[in-house]
């Protein structure tokens, strides 16, 4: 397996190039506008990968995308949730869906919670073992947090329903082996998460159990502290998620 990261550490954003050694074949996940398409192309080729589908694990609030660019620039198509909203040309990705490369593969899991077209994915190297090595969670589940439910919609209600969403989301990920390894969208200072995320960029299934508060909490308990340690949204946030739901996001930068 070949497996990039990429991080904008200004934002406490991460991403990923993932690939199979031996067919070459690859995807790009949640690619940052602020490190703009050519990084994502020469870092793909440095790997010897060839990046044939860029997906994002759900429409971002807090950053520009560079999804929509990258996968014009390449040719390829831009993958997202069946439940995404967006307004560019896209392939959905459902529920229980089996993306393969080479001996690697990606099983879709629809998470909805952060937003509603939040999606986490399963990652397996069939040559090593057919048990999951990681899962990239998205604004699903952090390292000793998880993502706020109110960047998709400012209704009381809505943003109810989207932590109930979130507490059913983070719990069927905890049913993952204790030694999958956690990789989200954000770590550090992120504005998507609250007060507990962790400096560290990555964890496991297991040690989150452990250690992060709001997985032994019952559902009522989760929505009640996730609603009542809601940070400030970002600023620009819902001009943000509309330049990203159109594909308009970022190149290079931060532009539009």
């Amino acid at each position: 397996m070949i497996w990039l990261t990429m991080h904008d550490p200004n934002l406490g954003c991460s991403s990923y190039i993932i690939g199979d050694e031996v067919t070459g074949q690859g995807v790009v996940v949640d690619p940052l506008g602020a490190l703009g398409v050519e990084q994502y192309v020469l870092s793909a080729q440095d790997a010897g990968i060839e990046i044939g589908l860029v997906i994002e694990t759900h429409v971002h609030a807090d950053h520009l995308s560079c999804a929509s660019a990258l996968a014009s620039a390449l040719g390829v198509p831009h993958a997202v949730s069946v439940a995404a909203p967006v307004e560019f040309p896209h392939q959905d990705l459902q529920d229980g869906e089996l993306l393969t490369l080479g001996m690697l593969t990606l099983e879709v899991w629809l998470t909805p919670g952060h937003t509603p077209d939040s999606l986490s994915l399963i990652v397996r190297d069939l040559r090593r073992c057919t048990k999951p090595w990681a899962v990239l969670t998205g604004d699903s589940l952090f390292v000793g947090d998880v993502g706020r439910p109110d960047l998709a919609d400012a209704d009381d209600a809505a943003i109810r329903f989207a932590a109930q969403k979130q507490f059913d989301s983070v719990h069927r990920l905890l049913a993952l082996p204790d030694g999958t390894e956690v990789w989200p969208a954000h770590y550090g200072s992120s504005p998507c998460g609250g007060i507990f995320m962790n400096k560290s960029p990555h964890s496991t299934i297991g040690y989150e159990r452990e250690a992060n508060p709001f997985l032994s909490m019952d559902q009522d308990t989760f929505v009640d502290q996730t609603l009542r340690l809601l940070k400030p949204p970002p600023e620009e946030a819902q001009a943000v998620r509309r330049k990203n739901l159109a594909g308009i996001g970022s190149g290079k930068d931060g532009a539009s």
